[in-house]
């Protein structure tokens, strides 16, 4: 092994670069759906036990796994070391944006299979929740509280310290920062700074990304609306028109003037034009802003400690529980070893 000699001390050359502390904070419900379909197409369960194992499974899998590696994809080196992990759930769903749009969420009423899955996800949930308290980590769930307002909240208090939250919901894309990352399980990617606008804005037929301030980024999907959650954005505004709009300027700068939208657009769109002329748009967008807003503070920010039940390591009871559960997809020594770092750092 190379070497090198200063102050009568040795230096590895070899040694690795001691990793930064980092806060992972994982959005449970979405990672509980999103493992849940990951692993229903290659399982195929056919009657309730088998759903839940399914699901007990994906949850589980999706969480450890992110843990195990640091938040970071499949194969790649980690960059920072979790000092603390944060898993945030909700009662499956809360009113209070309901409150404010009666129609939010509804589109999953129609959808037979969410239906049918709900209860077993949140029975899968639940079960991780009683198995967590023997684990190094916080658990955060609240009645009408959503995850997303909960992970939000923990990136707020943390007050710029290295964050990376682990989720497909691009509404956490509004939260990037030089301090806060995302990692989105399904693409397996990690959402910076630096790959910000390659990964989230939209692009011209030529493939090239249409950008404007990341600041705006809220705005950019409060006009285009959220078909998952039933939102729907400004008539006429598709990704790129919303893209064009912002990077002139603000959207409220548009709002006041809504005779320069053509302008801004390059093209004329009576619908567009119309929405932005009689109100239409201006209403849109305060809803919207109040349905999606994650930097917006919510009633539970108040009470995260309220809401936080902290675990305590157990290596022996969680090896049982790791070992009945059949966990293959995880690296069990890398899992193991970021469990004992978590239990020393946090006490």
């Amino acid at each position: 092994m190379a070497t090198v000699k200063s102050d009568s001390r040795q230096l590895s050359l070899d040694a690795p670069a001691a990793l930064d502390p980092v806060f992972l904070i994982l959005d449970g419900n979405n990672l509980a759906w999103a493992g849940y379909y990951a692993l229903e197409r290659a399982m195929k369960p056919e009657d309730d036990e088998r759903r839940l194992r399914v699901a007990s499974l994906g949850l589980a899998s999706m969480v450890l796994g992110a843990i195990a590696r640091s938040g970071e994809p499949p194969g790649s080196p980690p960059r920072a070391h979790p000092s603390r992990v944060a898993l945030c759930f909700d009662e499956g769903r809360p009113l209070r944006r309901r409150e404010i749009y009666p129609q939010y969420q509804a589109s999953r009423d129609a959808d037979a299979k969410f239906t049918g899955n709900e209860p077993i996800i949140l029975q899968a949930i639940q079960a991780f929740i009683d198995a967590a308290v023997v684990l190094p980590i916080e658990v955060l769930r609240g009645t009408n509280v959503e995850a997303d307002d909960l992970a939000a909240g923990l990136v707020h208090a943390a007050d710029s310290a290295p964050a990376r939250i682990v989720s497909t919901d691009r509404d956490f894309l509004q939260l990037v920062s030089a301090s806060t990352t995302i990692y989105a399980p399904v693409k397996k990617v990690v959402i910076d700074e630096s790959n910000f606008f390659e990964l989230a804005a939209p692009k011209t037929s030529a493939g090239d990304p249409v950008t404007f301030p990341r600041e705006r980024f809220l705005d950019y999907r409060v006009l285009t609306g959220d078909a998952s959650d039933n939102i729907p954005g400004v008539p006429g505004i598709g990704p790129l028109s919303a893209a064009r709009l912002l990077a002139l300027k603000p959207l409220d700068a548009h709002l006041g003037e809504p005779a320069g939208v053509r302008e801004a657009l390059g093209r004329r769109s009576d619908t567009v034009e119309r929405a932005f002329a009689d109100g239409t748009a201006a209403a849109i967008v305060e809803r919207n802003r109040a349905l999606m807003d994650l930097r917006r503070p919510a009633p539970c920010w108040s009470q995260l400690d309220e809401l936080t039940v902290r675990g305590r390591w157990d290596r022996a009871a969680f090896t049982a529980w790791f070992e009945e559960q059949r966990i293959s997809a995880v690296d069990r020594s890398l899992l193991f070893e970021r469990l004992e770092a978590l239990a020393a750092a946090t006490g």
